[in-house]
């Protein structure tokens, strides 16, 4: 027995990095028929990893269960036996070919709810955005005087280094007066 860790990476060097390798060697060379076997494949191992997120709740106690997935991952990919394309044409296939007007129903019913969602809620974010600035400016106007108009100046030295917000036409009175506090 292999145990729990040893198959599990085991599994992701033969069930991902592999056939991810492979993969890539395929669309580099632009084999056709080898694209098509490691799209099957690709598409079998998702649907396996999704049932064995399940499963592991349940059968992680079966003796050689780990052992069990790994076979099945090299069974999937391995040249001789081919086990992706015989599960894709002997099951997979059939079954998607019937199911497919059901499942792009629903993929597209919610694809819709997704985007209603989505601009229904971005619309009440933006709304209360816009109507929140207001008092935004505000707070800024009452904390930083110089927004508040030109005649809103601070008299004493206040602010970062002693230093007093003024608009920027006042620019050149307010470093004359900057430097002036600054030697008090």
């Amino acid at each position: 027995m292999l145990g729990a860790y040893v198959s599990s990476v085991l599994i992701l060097i033969l069930g991902y990095v592999y056939p991810a390798y492979a993969c890539f060697k395929a669309v580099e060379i632009g084999k056709p028929e080898q694209l098509k076997t490691w799209c099957r494949y690709w598409t079998i191992i998702g649907l396996a990893t999704f049932a064995q997120n399940i499963t592991d709740q349940f059968l992680f106690w079966v003796p050689l269960y780990y052992e069990a997935k790994l076979a099945l991952v090299i069974f999937l990919w391995h040249p001789r036996v081919n086990g992706a394309t015989y599960v894709y044409e002997s099951t997979l296939q059939p079954w998607l070919a019937h199911q497919e007007p059901f499942i792009d129903g629903k993929l597209e019913e919610a694809k819709n709810r997704v985007q209603d969602f989505t601009s229904r809620y971005l619309k009440q974010i933006t709304g209360y955005l816009q109507s929140r600035s207001g008092e935004i400016v505000a707070y800024l106007q009452r904390q930083i005087p110089s927004m508040g108009g030109a005649g809103q100046q601070q008299k004493k030295g206040g602010g970062a280094g002693g230093f007093t917000f003024v608009s920027p036409r006042d620019a050149k009175e307010a470093a004359a007066k900057a430097f002036a506090q600054k030697k008090d």
